[in-house]
């Protein structure tokens, strides 16, 4: 027999997936190691919000945070496991070398202060998105009991910050500092044994306040779910936008091939490490093609023969340069000085590949802004013609700047064909780096504003 309490549909969302992922967020650390990875309940959390973020704005806000927790969680998770595996390999003083004591303190620094601020914004937009639907389905006692949860989590998020930081501090601490702290106590002190004092009773504190906040949240998460007419209530909505509004169906598919378009731009960058471009140009053709292909998917007259034919050349063209860069680099590095004549040939390869890619990849911006405005065009004149929707001349010319954009990637593009050149480190490649990265974001901005144009002319 079905239950009637919604937990039939919980492929739309599941309140009790939230609760749940909260305990990967209490954070078990000894030694910066997290036993409960928050990779694991953030993507509960996730799942948990399922597809009302499409109906609510603090639930779509709290999915963006989400989205951000989501990569810099996978971020801590690698660095742990490369940790571990550093310590299993090569033992715990090599790993005390290649971490020291000053990097691990500011990388729980950087780390505490970004889930802090994630963790509380993301149950923040969920208890308000949470506050209307109780009101609205008149559950008054999960609604009394909203604000004092959300209080206690917001203590225990700040708490959990400031313990994970002060686990750490000892390694502020100088030499000379070690050695008055010494003196005043009558004991030798140094930075492992100031932790091991401090790490004990932070890791206990946390964990029982963690137990505490846990033993309010989940129970509240739990009777909300079995909440009959909270889940009709999200469940109808959510049903209705899917079904009935056309537009929702498009704004999701815009989404979509916008953030592919975002995420190809930022491989433009020229990213180095160890000499290899982390950031490979190919991945801004496989990107951009599935973002097109999802643009198409809205209207099949939308075409650009050009851009499509540039793409799948400078696929191969860049994917090609990319592989016998990175080969002449893997092999100039371990070669000695007599046995470089024979790089020549494949440095000459790579230059005139990696040459002719970015002459590619500029003529693929010409055709591509051709592209985002003749599709911003398409849909400004539907909104005036079948919506009846005034627009101002400001607003329908929306491409007055093409010149200057042109001029300035074509700036861009070359000082991108420098990177073969330039040397691998210093304040040359620095700049040069930081010049793509501009242009980067320009690009990005004018793609998000663009996308937002487009929305505007559905609104009413």
């Amino acid at each position: 027999m079905e239950h009637d309490t919604g937990y039939n549909d919980r492929k739309l969302f599941n309140f009790i997936y939230i609760g749940i992922g909260l305990i990967f967020l209490i954070d078990f650390n000894v030694n910066t190691f997290d036993f409960l990875p928050d990779l694991f309940g953030v993507i509960l959390i996730g799942a948990g919000i399922g597809k009302i973020c499409y109906i609510n704005e603090f639930f779509s806000k709290a999915k963006f945070y989400v989205n951000i927790f989501l990569a810099i969680s996978s971020v801590k998770l690698a660095l742990n496991a490369g940790s571990l595996l550093q310590i299993y390999f090569k033992g715990y003083y090599a790993y005390k070398e290649i971490f020291s004591d000053s990097v691990i303190l500011l990388l729980t620094f950087i780390f505490s202060a970004a889930e802090l601020f994630l963790s509380v914004n993301i149950f923040k937009k969920i208890f308000k998105g949470l506050e209307d639907y109780l009101y609205m389905s008149e559950n008054l006692p999960q609604l009394k009991n909203l604000s004092v949860i959300s209080s206690v989590l917001n203590i225990f998020f700040f708490v959990k910050f400031i313990l994970t930081f002060l686990s750490q501090m000892p390694a502020l601490f100088s030499d000379n500092n070690l050695d008055d702290l010494s003196i005043m106590f009558n004991i030798t002190l140094n930075t492992d044994s100031i932790k091991n004092m401090l790490i004990p009773p932070c890791f206990i504190i946390q964990t029982l306040f963690g137990v505490f906040v846990l033993s309010l949240v989940i129970p509240f998460f739990f009777e909300i779910s079995k909440d009959k007419n909270l889940y009709n209530l999200i469940k109808s909505k959510i049903n209705y936008i899917l079904i009935n509004d056309i537009f929702f169906v498009l704004k999701r598919t815009l989404n979509t091939a916008f953030s592919l378009f975002i995420a190809g731009c930022l491989f433009f960058i020229d990213l180095q490490f160890d000499n290899i471009n982390v950031l490979p140009d190919f991945m801004i053709c496989i990107l951009f093609m599935i973002g097109i292909s999802l643009i198409k998917s809205t209207d099949n007259k939308i075409r650009n023969k050009k851009l499509d034919l540039y793409l799948i050349i400078n696929l191969f063209l860049s994917l090609s340069a990319y592989i016998s860069g990175t080969i002449y680099k893997i092999k100039a590095f371990y070669a000695l000085t007599e046995d470089m004549k024979y790089l020549i040939p494949l440095k000459l390869i790579w230059n005139l590949l990696y040459h002719s890619s970015v002459i590619i990849f500029f003529l693929i911006f010409i055709e591509f802004y051709y592209f985002i405005k003749n599709f911003q065009r398409k849909h400004l004149e539907f909104s005036i013609t079948y919506l009846n929707k005034y627009m101002t001349s400001s607003e329908k010319n929306f491409d007055n700047n093409r010149n200057i954009i042109f001029i300035a990637a074509s700036v861009m593009f070359s000082v991108k064909t420098l990177s073969v050149i330039l040397p691998p480190v210093g304040i040359v490649l620095f700049i040069h780096s930081l010049l793509l990265v501009v242009f980067a974001f320009y690009i990005i901005r004018g793609l998000y504003r663009t996308r937002e144009d487009i929305y505007s002319y559905y609104r009413k």
